[in-house]
């Protein structure tokens, strides 16, 4: 059953409120971690982006879910494999289409930004009662329900990954 827009509202409203002390009770340990990597945001958005799409991704695909241009996506993305973080390659079936891939070190970077954040909540339920750990259990079990039905990840652990060939993406 669908609720009123100004019930959803405020519901939206307090699930943020909820949970952004948490976001920012991990914003300085997760940018710390981000730090030890010396990359702009655009750079480590890049990493999630191919972490969150699951496959490697043409640089026009990265750039559009970047918002930068071809040319400035493409001269990110030669720092960042520079690192060793991202990886480029020729595209298998269309030699003039570069792949951008994330290596292990990117997921592993991105692992330890994760732990990062992992580390901040983990220290908040440290503080928790029994009846309040049971409390929160019981909401955050209802909150992944819903999440994984309303809002499945491609590439992530509620989905299937979204690089599956296609027809739109078999050259002719």
């Amino acid at each position: 059953m669908r609720t009123s827009k100004s019930t959803d509202d405020s519901l939206a409203h307090r699930l943020i409120a909820a949970i952004m002390p948490l976001i920012k009770g991990s914003q300085v340990e997760v940018m710390s971690a981000t730090a030890d990597f010396e990359l702009t945001m655009t750079q480590l958005r890049m990493l999630f982006v191919l972490e969150h799409a699951g496959c490697d991704m043409a640089v026009n695909e990265l750039a559009e879910h970047v918002g930068l241009s071809m040319a400035a996506t493409g001269r990110a993305v030669d720092i960042v494999v520079r690192t060793g973080l991202l990886s480029r390659r020729e595209d298998e079936s269309d030699r003039r289409i570069k792949r951008i891939g994330l290596t292990e070190s990117g997921r592993k970077a991105i692992v330890q930004i994760g732990q990062a954040r992992r580390r901040a909540v983990e220290s908040f339920v440290a503080k928790l009662d029994v009846a309040e750990r049971a409390a929160l259990d019981a909401a955050v079990a209802t909150l992944g329900a819903l999440t994984s039905l309303h809002l499945p990840l491609p590439g992530g652990i509620h989905a299937a990954p979204s690089c599956a060939v296609t027809p739109s993406k078999v050259s002719k």
